[in-house]
């Protein structure tokens, strides 16, 4: 398959267990907010296997962190008006690069990507590629046709394989391997519905959060309290749950500053910002949680 790496096709048979079915009520309503990193080392680790009932452990590799990943509405991301037809994003945003945002039509019948690389290097779909049906079953294949920017192609997707998934960032059941003849595969965490492993070609990429936390829905946690907003010179923060970090984001997905978070009260330093609007995004124990301030 089109990958940077070669791997070996691995699998070891479990318990039995009921084979998961994805499904569009398994998405988290409020959307997820997970780490992103790419592989940089596959070690002695093989290719994850078609099958049922299987173990892939990739506990040996070595990954490299990459940014971070809002499963969301597309109406919460800065680039949304261009994409009316779409209602969920992927909004990555990579460490020292900036946004890389997917944007997606979801609905009953399945997940079809309308653009991705928005803002600075844009396919858009004038026929839209889906990556999942829906409802799909172990076994279960369908045919896309589409037509992009500077792409085409008629993949058949096929959810080849189900089990349990092993990496540096945890053990997770209940997981789908979906793959096309193109040699793209998707490993999907089915309660909720969220990618975990996406193999595009080029790079493998795998997306949680440490072994010591859980999945963040977003929503679950209240935002951060931030005061006097607008702002002049100093940010008060409030609402941190443990320590963590905090960035500062322009409307663009640009990272302009960072600094620890602790519990309590915090100032952050604003003096310099030009006036307009920001995103402050803070991870800690209770997540990865945002909140808009104005700059005056």
């Amino acid at each position: 398959m089109r990958s940077i790496i070669t791997l070996l096709s691995f699998g070891s048979v479990l318990a039995l267990t009921a084979q998961p079915t994805l499904l569009q009520s398994n998405i988290a309503t409020g959307g997820l907010a997970l780490d992103m990193y790419v592989l940089s080392d596959p070690g002695d680790a093989e290719y994850p296997a078609d099958g049922t009932d299987l173990t892939w452990d990739l506990s040996g590799i070595t990954l490299a962190e990459l940014g971070t990943l809002s499963f969301v509405p597309a109406s919460s991301t800065p680039y949304a008006a261009s994409y009316p037809a779409a209602n969920w994003a992927w909004a990555q945003n990579v460490t020292g690069v900036g946004p890389d945002v997917i944007y997606l039509d979801i609905s009953a019948t399945g997940i079809e990507v309308l653009a991705r690389g928005v803002p600075s290097n844009v396919v858009s779909y004038s026929d839209p590629t889906r990556i999942v049906e829906f409802p799909m079953d172990y076994g279960d294949s369908f045919v896309d046709s589409y037509t992009g920017t500077g792409v085409n192609g008629t993949p058949t997707w096929t959810y080849s394989g189900y089990g349990t998934l092993i990496t540096p960032l945890g053990t997770t059941a209940n997981v789908a391997k979906v793959m096309n003849d193109e040699g793209d595969m998707m490993l999907w965490n089915t309660a909720p519905l969220y990618p975990l492993v996406i193999d595009n070609g080029e790079f493998i990429l795998f997306y949680g959060l440490d072994p010591n936390n859980s999945v963040q829905e977003v929503g679950a946690e209240a935002a951060p309290t931030v005061y006097p907003n607008p702002a002049e010179n100093t940010l008060w923060m409030d609402g941190t749950v443990g320590t963590g970090s905090w960035s500062i984001m322009d409307t663009q997905g640009r990272q302009l500053r960072t600094g620890r978070s602790t519990p309590g009260v915090q100032a952050l330093d604003v003096n310099g910002l030009a006036t307009g609007s920001y995103l402050l995004v803070l991870r800690d124990g209770a997540g990865h949680r945002t909140v808009r301030f104005t700059k005056q």
